[in-house]
C-alpha cells in the first residue's frame, strides 16, 4: 500500500512548478520586450487565442506600423491598468499626440471619455464582461480641449484563467457624421414645418413612389385611404380617382421627378371613386430635395369645388340678371308703346268734343273712346303700382269670409262688354253649394278679372271662354279659366308668371298690354295661400289658367250683407287741394256738376286759408305738396274749431298699411290712392252727408 504524499512534499512540488512557470514568464516577458515576438497563443477555457502585442521600443512597433499605417480608423491597445500597449498612426492624428508619448502611459492622457448618460458606461462595462465585446458611440475630449464625436468597437483582451489583460480599441471620428445628421434633423424639422404651415394642402413623395408627408389641409382628401404614410402613391391614386384619371395623375408626378419640370394644372374636376362625389382642385407639383438627399415630389393643392359652384352660381346670376335687363328694356319700350296708344284717341275725342259742326251721336262716341281709354290706362298704372307693392312686400291683404260666387259673377260681368265685342262666348260653371273663402274680395275680382281679360284678348273673334270652379277632397277650391286662343309656347310655360313676360312680342302689338298681369296674378294666388298654374298644348292650342285657394274651414252662418248702393247726390261743401292743377281744377268740376260746392287750393299755406273762410265739410287733400305736405296740412286744419269733425279724405300714390297709418294718425279719415275710384268718392260724400242730416235732426229735437 503507497503512502500517500505528506503536505510538505506537496508544497514542494507546487513551489517547483511555480517556479518553472515564473521563469517561463520571465523568458516571454524577454522576448516581449526585446521584440523577439510580435503575438502569444494562450490556451483558455474556450480554446486557445491570439493576442498581437506591442512593445514601448520603435523596433519592436516596426512590423505592425507598417500594417496598421493604412488603417483609416484608430486602434489602440490597453492592459489590465488601462495603460497604453497599442497606438496606431491613425490614433496620432487623430488625438494629436505621438505614439511614444503615450505608449505605457496611462489612456486618460490622450483623452477623456464622456457619456451622455450614466447607465451606458455601465452598459459597456456589463457587454465586455459577459460578451467580451461593445460597439457604441460616445464624447472624447482630446488633451488640447476639443471634443469629438466618436464610434468604438471595444474587444477585451484576456489571459488564461485569469482578470481581462486589457481592451482593443477600434475608434472613428464621427463629428461630422453628427453635424450632418443635426443638420439633417433641423432640415427635416424645417421641412415639415413648412409643410405643417403651407396655407394649402399639401403632400410629399418621395423617389420610391411613397407618400411621406402630408398636412392637416390636405387630410380630409385622402380620409378615406389608411394607413397614408408610406403608402405606393399609384394605389393612392387609383382609390381616389380610379385607374385612368389616377394614372393620368401619377404620370404627371413620374414626369416632374424626372425632369425636375414644374407642372400647374388647368381646371380639374372629376368624380371621386372613394366617396361618388365630384370634386374640383387647382395643383401644381414641383421636384424638391428632401431632408435624406433623396429627389422627391411635393404637391400644393386647393379644394375649389365650393369656390367654383359659387362662380356658376353667380354666372347663372349674372345670365338671369342680363336677361332680366333684356326684359327691362323691351318693357319700358312695351310701356311706351302701351301708353302712347291711349293718349291718341283720347285726343282725337277730345278734337271732336270740341268740334262744333260734331253731332250729338258723335259727342257721345267720344265720351266712351274718352272714359274706356281712361280705364284701359289706369288699369296698366295699377297693375304697377301693384307688382311693384307686391315685390316689395308692401301689400296687405284686407281678409274677410267671402262668397266665391258673387266674386266670379262679378268678374264675369266686368269682362262681359269686352266678350261681347269680340263675338266670343263665355260658358259659366259653378258649384251649386256656396263656396266661402278667407280673402280680400277686391284682390280676388282682380285675379280672375284680369285672367278673363287676358283669355278675351288672346283668344280673338268668335272664341269659346270657360269660367268653372269645383271643390276638391283637399279643402281647397279650383277655379279654371280656359280658352281655345292663342296658346303658350312650350319653352315660355315655366317662366309664363316671371315678370315681364308675354308670348307675343311682335311689333304690331295686337294684343298690348304691359306683361306684368300674371306676375300680379300669381303673386296676389301666392298671398291667398293658393296656387297657379298654367298650361297649353302649344301655339294656337288654348290656354287653362287653374287656381287653387283653401277654403274657409267655418263658414259664416248668414249670408254677408250687400251694400246698398247711394240712390242720389247730396250737396256738401267740398275743399280739393292739389298742386296738380289740371286734376284739381277736372275734379272740382266734376262734383259741381254732382251737386256739390267747391273750393281748389294748390298749396297747402292756401288750403289753410281757404279753409278758415270756407269752413269746409270735406277736404280731399293731395298728400304730396311741396311746400308743406297733406300731414302738416291735415293737422292744422284739426285745429281750426270749425274743422274739427270735418271728413278729411287723404289722396296719394301710396297705400299700404303704413301709409294708412301716417294718415290715420295726421287726422285723416280716409285714404284713397291716386286716381281716386270716383264711386268710393261717392259714397263718402254720401256718408258725410247723411252725418250731417242726423246732426241736423238731433239739434231740431233739443
Amino acid at each position: 500500500m503507497l503512502e500517500e504524499p505528506t503536505n510538505v512534499e506537496l508544497l514542494t512540488a507546487e513551489n517547483a512548478e511555480l517556479r518553472a512557470r515564473l521563469d517561463e514568464a520571465e523568458e516571454a516577458l524577454h522576448a516581449i520586450r526585446s521584440g523577439e515576438v510580435d503575438a502569444l497563443v494562450v490556451d483558455g477555457e474556450s480554446g486557445p487565442r491570439l493576442f498581437t502585442l506591442q512593445g514601448i521600443d520603435a523596433a519592436s512597433n516596426r512590423f505592425r506600423g507598417e500594417m496598421l499605417a493604412q488603417v483609416g480608423d484608430s486602434v489602440i491597445a490597453t492592459d489590465g491598468d488601462q495603460r497604453v500597449t497599442y497606438f496606431n498612426v491613425a490614433a496620432e492624428l487623430q488625438y494629436g499626440v505621438a505614439a511614444s508619448d503615450v505608449l505605457g502611459c496611462r489612456l486618460d492622457v490622450v483623452y477623456k471619455q464622456q457619456w451622455s448618460r450614466p447607465e451606458d458606461e455601465m452598459a459597456m462595462n456589463q457587454a465586455l464582461h459577459d460578451e467580451g465585446h461593445w460597439r457604441g458611440e460616445l464624447v472624447h475630449v482630446k488633451r488640447n480641449g476639443e471634443s469629438i464625436f466618436i464610434e468604438v468597437s471595444a474587444t477585451r483582451l484576456d489571459l488564461e484563467e485569469g482578470p481581462h489583460a486589457g481592451m482593443l480599441s477600434v475608434i472613428r471620428d464621427i463629428t461630422v457624421r453628427k453635424q450632418a445628421e443635426a443638420a439633417l434633423r433641423q432640415n427635416a424639422g424645417l421641412f415639415t414645418l413648412l409643410i405643417a404651415q403651407a396655407p394649402t394642402g399639401v403632400y410629399v413623395v418621395d423617389s420610391q413612389f411613397r407618400l411621406q408627408q402630408i398636412n392637416a389641409l390636405a387630410q380630409p382628401v385622402f380620409k378615406h385611404v389608411n394607413p397614408l404614410i408610406g403608402r405606393d402613391f399609384c394605389e393612392v391614386m387609383n382609390i381616389l380617382w380610379g385607374p385612368e384619371v389616377g394614372g393620368q395623375c401619377v404620370d404627371i408626378f413620374r414626369h416632374t421627378l424626372k425632369t425636375g419640370e414644374r407642372y400647374i394644372s388647368p381646371s380639374f374636376s372629376h368624380r371621386r371613386q372613394d366617396i361618388g362625389v365630384e370634386q374640383a382642385f387647382e395643383w401644381e407639383t414641383q421636384r424638391v430635395t428632401l431632408p435624406d438627399g433623396q429627389h422627391g415630389v411635393v404637391c400644393y393643392f386647393n379644394d375649389v369645388t365650393a369656390r367654383n359652384a359659387l362662380h356658376t352660381s353667380l354666372r347663372e346670376q349674372a345670365e338671369k340678371l342680363a336677361q332680366a335687363d333684356r326684359r327691362k328694356d323691351e318693357f319700358l319700350a312695351m310701356l311706351a308703346h302701351e301708353l302712347r296708344n291711349p293718349l291718341a284717341p283720347m285726343r282725337n275725342a277730345m278734337e271732336i268734343l270740341h268740334t262744333p259742326s260734331a253731332n250729338a251721336a258723335d259727342r257721345i262716341q267720344a265720351r266712351v273712346i274718352i272714359k274706356r281709354q281712361i280705364g284701359n290706362m289706369s288699369r296698366m298704372i295699377d297693375d304697377l303700382l301693384d307688382v311693384s307693392r307686391i315685390t316689395e312686400g308692401k301689400i296687405e291683404l284686407r281678409r274677410e269670409a267671402v262668397e266665391l260666387q258673387p266674386i266670379l259673377t262679378a268678374a264675369a260681368e266686368v269682362a262681359g262688354p269686352e266678350i261681347e265685342a269680340n263675338s266670343q262666348i263665355l260658358e259659366v260653371n259653378f258649384p251649386k253649394e256656396p263656396v266661402f273663402l278667407d280673402a280680400d274680395p277686391t284682390r280676388l275680382e282682380q285675379i280672375f278679372g284680369n285672367l278673363l281679360g287676358n283669355a278675351c284678348k288672346y283668344s280673338g273673334p268668335g272664341a269659346h271662354i270657360s269660367l268653372s270652379a269645383g271643390i276638391t277632397s283637399d279643402q281647397e277650391v279650383v277655379i279654371r279659366v280656359s280658352d281655345d286662343g292663342i296658346g303658350i309656347a312650350p319653352e315660355l310655360l315655366p317662366v309664363i308668371f316671371d315678370l315681364f313676360i308675354q308670348s307675343s312680342r311682335t311689333l304690331d302689338r295686337a294684343h298690348g298690354g304691359l306683361g306684368i298681369g300674371l306676375t300680379v296674378v300669381d303673386r296676389l294666388v301666392k298671398l291667398h295661400g293658393g296656387r297657379i298654374e298654367a298650361r297649353s298644348e302649344g301655339l294656337g292650342k288654348g290656354t287653362e289658367f287653374i287656381i287653387h285657394l283653401p277654403l274657409l274651414v267655418t263658414p259664416p252662418p248668414e249670408s254677408l250683407d250687400v251694400r246698398e248702393s247711394p240712390a242720389q247726390d247730396a250737396a256738401v261743401r267740398l275743399l280739393i287741394v292739389d298742386d296738380n292743377k289740371d286734376a284739381a281744377e277736372t275734379m272740382a268740376m266734376l262734383q259741381r256738376l254732382r251737386g256739390h260746392q267747391t273750393r281748389v287750393a294748390y298749396t297747402g299755406p292756401d288750403a289753410l286759408t281757404v279753409a278758415e273762410e270756407f269752413v269746409p265739410q270735406v277736404v280731399l287733400l293731395d298728400i304730396g305738396l311741396p311746400d308743406m305736405d297733406g300731414f302738416e296740412v291735415a293737422r292744422r286744419l284739426r285745429r281750426i274749431p270749425e274743422m274739427e269733425n270735418a271728413l278729411l279724405i287723404a289722396l296719394t300714390g301710396y297705400a299700404t298699411a303704413s301709409d294708412r297709418q301716417l294718415s290715420s294718425d295726421a287726422g285723416f279719415n280716409e285714404h284713397l290712392a291716386k286716381p281716386a275710384d270716383l264711386n268710393v268718392l261717392r259714397d263718402l260724400l254720401l256718408t258725410c252727408t247723411r252725418n250731417a242730416d242726423s246732426q241736423k235732426n238731433v239739434t231740431a229735437s233739443k
